[in-house]
């Protein structure tokens, strides 16, 4: 049972990562943890509304308001806190319009889908002195907890680079050998998503790249498409990135979705002090650590140690009880307590009741946005460009087709 007040929510967006968020509130309430309360939910599809309805009310004994449009569900004087969870293009427009009703607001990642779009949501926020925070998973995955504390222990020495590959079929399993999950269509169409790799996947790899490593300065990236749409909206079937950091340390990307039958997803980073494979790319597991005399030490006993060894404190503010869960096969993404899902939605909880800073604010959100959107200004230049380029607007010819796309071009 989490030590404050259910926070009563409404839920803005019943597809497919909707429905996860509401998974995880029954997930967490099954196992007595209750940081929320899904009170409305809404969406333009009643099928969609109904299937989130129906599985609320089976797992949590209550059955949530249904409305087929945001101002409806914002007009709902039970709801306190919303949880946006739409297609990218949406969020902007969604975030400030539940600001505007007076509501703390999670939303899903990335935060919006250009640079000036988060710019106005962090404006809002303050405006608003409410709670703004960002539903991105991975860096609350325990494997990407334990690396970010070896790596502030200095535990690998000093850090050279990291290589990182995810190549896969254009609609992937979400389990390797498990058949295709088709991905809605918004996923591969520019002006809704961004760009697939250099957004929707991008926003995971940014945000955990400054995780870990600190602040990007500079990127450098190239991106295909191969003409297997038909669509001129089509995102791009290959991006390969390098983001060198203010340390010095550099990171080498490598995403692609054009191959049928075959994936591989996978992480090496290599230090003066060991070497740490990942056989994941989402979070750092199944892999090894080789130390500089040669021994070795399977990473999943590295993160086991790194559990082991946390204090009760920290154990609750990283991973508390009840919101993550250890999956029998590590993090897999239809079990979203051991995906992370529940420990973002506890975090935005705890913050909006307690008044207390969320983990991922929207000016940090915005950090992984203007990383995605420097892959694209670098992409589109043919050069390396400054990450303070991107993020003061001085770059912006790549994100001006999606600016207008969402109006906010002049």
């Amino acid at each position: 049972m989490s030590d404050f007040e259910p926070l009563r929510l409404g839920l803005i967006g019943c597809g497919g990562m909707g429905l996860r968020h509401a998974r995880a509130v029954a997930d967490m309430r099954t196992a007595g943890h209750r940081p929320v309360e899904i009170v409305a939910i809404c969406d333009t599809d009643e099928g969609r509304r109904a299937r989130v309805a129906a599985l609320l009310s089976e797992r949590t004994g209550r059955e949530p308001a249904q409305h087929a449009s945001t101002g409806a569900l914002l007009d709902d004087r039970r709801v306190e806190a919303v949880d946006v969870v739409l297609p990218t293009s949406l969020h902007h427009a969604t975030v400030l319009e539940a600001l505007s009703a007076g509501m703390h607001v999670l939303v899903e990642k990335p935060l919006a889908l250009t640079v000036s779009a988060c710019d106005l949501i962090v404006e809002a926020a303050a405006r608003a002195g409410k709670v703004v925070a960002s539903s991105e998973n991975y860096r609350r995955l325990p494997g990407n907890r334990a690396l970010a504390a070896l790596i502030a222990d200095g535990a690998l020495g000093r850090l050279d680079t990291m290589f990182v590959r995810n190549f896969a079929p254009p609609e992937p399993p979400v389990k390797r050998g498990e058949a295709p999950v088709e991905s809605p269509g918004w996923y591969r169409a520019r002006t809704h998503a961004g760009g697939y790799h250099a957004m929707e996947m991008g926003a995971h790899e940014a945000d955990l790249q400054e995780f870990w490593f600190g602040a990007v300065d500079s990127v450098s990236a190239e991106m295909r498409a191969f003409g297997r749409s038909s669509s001129p909206d089509a995102t791009e079937d290959l991006l390969t990135a390098t983001f060198r950091f203010e340390s010095g340390f550099v990171s080498n990307i490598s995403f692609a979705s054009t191959m049928r039958g075959f994936e591989i997803a996978d992480r090496l980073l290599i230090g003066e002090a060991a070497v740490l494979s990942s056989a994941a790319w989402h979070e750092w597991q199944n892999g090894a650590v080789t130390w500089a005399d040669g021994s070795r030490r399977s990473s999943d006993e590295l993160v086991a140690a790194w559990l082991a060894g946390l204090a009760p404190d920290a154990r609750e503010r990283l991973l508390p009880d009840g919101a993550w869960t250890r999956g029998r096969d590590g993090s897999v993404a239809t079990d979203p307590l051991s995906y992370g899902v529940g420990v973002a939605i506890h975090d935005f909880a705890r913050a909006a009741r307690t008044g207390t800073a969320p983990e991922i604010p929207p000016d940090r959100a915005r950090r992984a946005v203007a990383l995605c959107c420097a892959m694209m200004e670098a992409a589109r230049a043919g050069a390396p460009v400054r990450m303070e380029q991107v993020l003061s607007g001085e770059l912006c010819a790549a994100q001006a087709a999606l600016n207008h796309a969402i109006g906010l071009s002049a």
